[in-house]
């Protein structure tokens, strides 16, 4: 292509011709049939998963070193009651902070349901406190 008619296309003097244009009419063109797929694979059986229905551990505790009585069963979705009338005033207090602690990690409640007898239930469980009193022996 000439300066000339470079100059006249582009002041829109001569006809533009394209000359990629013949580069597009080559391309194939391909039809729009769904890929192959092979037949779907059977799964595996899984049961329905099962909800977990929390149970009453009661705990009798005598020293701050057998904290893990409350904490490991709270922490496995059980509600714990426990007494700690057998325990000083110190490791007293100390326990039930550790246990307002697990309360408040786990999204669970504290209840108090006698004299020095307390009661942790997890978030999502049923639990009455007639039920709590009873695992403890109260009512």
């Amino acid at each position: 292509m000439s300066g000339v008619q470079k100059f006249k296309e582009f002041f829109g003097l001569a006809p533009f011709e394209g000359e990629d244009e013949a580069y597009y009419s080559d391309e194939r063109r391909y039809d729009a049939a769904p890929a192959y797929s092979a037949e779907a694979t059977a799964r595996a059986y899984e049961p329905a998963p099962r909800a977990y229905e929390p149970t009453i551990v009661p705990v009798v505790i005598s020293a701050y070193s057998e904290a893990t009585q409350i904490g490991d069963p709270f922490r496995d979705g059980d509600a714990v009651v426990f007494d700690i009338d057998r325990m000083p005033t110190d490791d007293a207090r100390r326990i039930v902070d550790f246990a307002a602690g697990l309360c408040f990690a786990l999204r669970g409640r504290m209840e108090k349901l006698d004299t020095r007898v307390f009661a942790i239930v997890p978030e999502n469980a049923d639990i009455t406190g007639y039920e709590l009193k009873r695992a403890a022996r109260l009512g």
